[in-house]
């Protein structure tokens, strides 16, 4: 029996932003293996000096794709890089890159976001909360720590527990300067940890305000770690933490022995949000 999602994929086009992390990464190849998609569109920054083009290379030779490769040679030709940057006004994408979007896609994957619990509050909410007003139908991939002020989270907003309503934040954030915006941080932020799980709360908000009536669906995962059916991505970032450890370099880690990690692989999570 064929899959509603492999149908639904079939022919289709898509656009993602944050499709050169770790989830980005493995959504690409779930799509390419298991559907028909016709293309796939996805943001891409110049990064420490390096273009989009470089970027984009280095991309394709990740280990995530060696089992696709083996099997689909030349499938990452559906593949097609758009210069923009989640910061930037409009996305940073060109006029004649835009009008080929508009033009062509019809499925939307938003997975773009800083994941540095203390950036800026500045920098945090054009990235995590202001990115959000410019796109439309789309799968947003939030976090499970976005309400992470309430002890049982259910499938809804929470908007009661933000201090400011997020159109009043991001017009904080155009009308006084950086030094200003931050001295107001600890007041706007109120019982979240942190600017990550706070921008991240202000974005669902701007669904839940401004994407009425349209085919959205949020997804909150926990911490991603590497796929469960194949070991690649984040499995390196173990094992040079446990080498660190054996070496000497990591001496203290604070945890907390009471509680489990709440980790789920990358795979379980693009099954969910796909």
């Amino acid at each position: 029996m064929t899959s509603e999602i492999i149908s639904f994929y079939k022919d289709k086009t898509v656009f993602m932003t944050g499709g050169t992390g770790l989830l980005g990464k493995v959504v690409v190849e779930k799509l390419l293996r298991a559907t028909d998609v016709k293309r796939i569109y996805f943001l891409v920054r110049t990064k420490r000096g390096e273009k989009m083009e470089a970027r984009f290379e280095s991309w394709k030779k990740d280990q995530v794709f060696e089992v696709l490769l083996n099997k689909k040679p030349l499938v990452l030709e559906k593949m097609t890089p758009i210069s923009g940057d989640c910061c930037a006004p409009d996305l940073g994408i060109s006029d004649a890159d835009r009008r080929i979007l508009a033009a062509e896609v019809q499925v939307l994957i938003h997975g773009a976001a800083s994941v540095r619990f203390e950036e800026p509050l500045e920098q945090a909410v054009v990235i995590n909360t202001r990115a959000m007003r410019l796109l439309e139908s789309f799968v947003h991939v939030s976090t499970t720590f976005s309400n992470c002020v309430v002890h049982q989270i259910q499938e809804r907003f929470y908007p009661e527990h933000l201090t400011c309503p997020v159109d009043k934040v991001l017009d904080l954030q155009n009308s006084v300067s950086s030094e200003t915006f931050e001295k107001m941080a600890p007041a706007l932020i109120g019982k979240f940890p942190n600017t990550y799980t706070y921008t991240k709360a202000l974005g669902e908000q701007v669904i839940q305000e401004e994407a009425k009536g349209l085919p959205v669906g949020i997804f909150r995962p926990a911490i991603i770690f590497h796929s469960r059916q194949c070991k690649m991505g984040d499995a390196a970032r173990l094992i040079a933490m446990i080498f660190a450890t054996a070496y000497g370099f990591v001496h203290l880690m604070l945890v907390n022995l009471k509680v489990n990690a709440p980790i789920v692989p990358a795979d379980y999570c693009v099954n969910v949000s796909r």
